[in-house]
């Protein structure tokens, strides 16, 4: 994985308490800019560069334990859509106090954790629908960079770190836009295979998942899911991911690609793709089951293909004047003794016209999400293609005899047609024209088994 690392930035340095005073103007209200969930944000400037001081409550008992897990957290991370640490503050003092007469000394302990300030703020003020606020290409920037910053986290160290408060309120934006990543009040760092069980609700009411909310389970999906509400959000407004509940997933891709449509026209393909691509993966994540989440390096290389494609108009694993594109041209799947394995299919029509497509499988234990469907013009599908739990599984990468089959034809549909075209509708216009003025195209995808690699035991300490 690729290491965004701060190039410029040295190691945090400690900052007394007395000098953060001054800078804060002691911690005025003219000073603050935010809050977190242990903590008060304020502005102040430290040898002429501003930055931003999180002094965190007094919380006896719990805001010691707190203060060492983040930064112990921030001290390992160095990405640059990251939030960079600055510098930091432990100072313990004694304060008196009278009781009965008599004076005592209270130990009052005061953290500080010292940010980079970021000019723009928070994510959550830029979000908006596709009739107004950031561009695209911005909007496009801002996801990557999340991806990029969410994957370092979760790969980029010895233990990974998952964030569990993934919201746009936690991710900052500096004068270019650029996103990062910040409050770690609620991150744990885990084995990366791991899987949780907590007792106490942690997290932000619409990001958390349903197995979180339902019986306290933690895993690199957690992060996943609060990734893919944030992205429809970016796309279609605050209000987003609750109307992507009240209708098929289908018909919400359609909705979010029109609006984009109708705000940046003429798209351009690779605008195009870029939007398309983006709300399939949104609505992966947002997936109910944990299972059929994306990783968020699976995330990370899909966005590099597009990208590449953009780079590359040329055309991907197909011939000229076929109906669609596809890719790769072999399904590989990994096998795991008892569990389902999936791999993903890339559909993309690069024509004018609509093309219509179905899916079939050689045998009866694979199966496809979505079987069927339409391509608009200038359009990407991604198709979800999950082989059942094998019962045996091979030593070595083994090619079978199965094969997956795809078919594509294009359809004519009039500009003159209000209504939103359906494969439904495609089906039976298919059905009435006359045989031999259908040309169907059909790829046989040969299926390759590959057994997963076991890590070698972890050593005990």
């Amino acid at each position: 994985m690729e290491n965004k690392s701060h190039p410029t930035r040295s190691a945090p340095v400690d900052i007394t308490f007395k000098l953060l005073e001054e800078i804060t103007h002691s911690f005025s209200e003219e000073q603050k800019i935010g809050r977190g969930g242990y903590g008060e944000v304020y502005k102040g400037v430290l040898n002429g560069e501003e930055i931003a001081v999180k002094k965190l409550y007094h919380m006896p008992g719990l805001d010691d334990v707190q203060f060492k897990k983040e930064f112990n957290n921030l001290m390992m991370v160095h990405h640059q859509n990251i939030i960079a640490l600055i510098g930091y503050c432990y100072e313990v003092r004694y304060r008196h106090f009278e009781h009965d007469k008599t004076y005592s000394f209270a130990e009052i302990a005061e953290r500080a954790l010292c940010f980079e300030y970021l000019e723009c703020g928070s994510l959550d003020t830029h979000i908006s629908d596709a009739s107004s606020g950031l561009d695209w290409s911005t909007r496009y920037k801002i996801i990557k960079g999340v991806c990029d910053g969410l994957n370092y986290l979760h790969s980029g160290s010895k233990d990974a770190i998952y964030h569990m408060d993934l919201k746009p309120a936690n991710i900052l934006l500096d004068k270019d836009m650029t996103p990062k990543i910040g409050d770690f009040g609620l991150s744990r760092l885990f084995a990366s295979t791991a899987t949780f069980t907590t007792k106490k609700m942690i997290g932000t009411p619409g990001y958390m998942p349903p197995e979180y909310i339902e019986k306290r389970k933690i895993s690199n999906k957690f992060d996943v899911f609060s990734l893919g509400v944030i992205i429809i959000q970016m796309m279609a407004g605050p209000e987003g991911y609750s109307e992507c509940a009240d209708v098929t997933t289908d018909k919400f891709i359609d909705l979010v690609h029109g609006n984009w449509e109708k705000r940046l026209q003429p798209m351009s393909w690779h605008t195009s793709q870029e939007v398309m691509a983006c709300i399939q993966i949104a609505l992966r994540c947002v997936e109910a089951d944990r299972e059929k989440r994306p990783t968020i390096s699976e995330i990370v290389d899909e966005l590099k293909r597009v990208d590449t494609a953009e780079r590359s108009p040329v055309g991907q694993s197909f011939e000229s004047g076929s109906c669609a594109a596809i890719d790769p041209m072999e399904l590989r799947f990994p096998i795991s003794l008892h569990k389902e394995a999936s791999c993903v299919l890339q559909l993309t029509n690069r024509t004018d016209d609509t093309i219509a497509f179905s899916t079939k499988a050689s045998r009866d234990k694979y199966y496809a999400q979505p079987e069927e469907g339409i391509l608009p013009p200038c359009s990407r599908r991604y198709i979800v293609v999950t082989m059942r739990a094998p019962g045996i599984a091979p030593a070595t990468a083994t090619q079978c005899n199965d094969v997956f089959l795809v078919q594509s034809r294009r359809v004519s549909v009039s500009k003159d047609d209000d209504l939103v075209v359906t494969p439904d509708d495609v089906a039976e216009r298919l059905r009435k024209l006359p045989i031999g003025e259908v040309v169907v195209e059909e790829a046989r995808l040969p299926i390759v088994y590959v057994p997963l690699t076991q890590p070698p035991p972890s050593s005990s300490h």
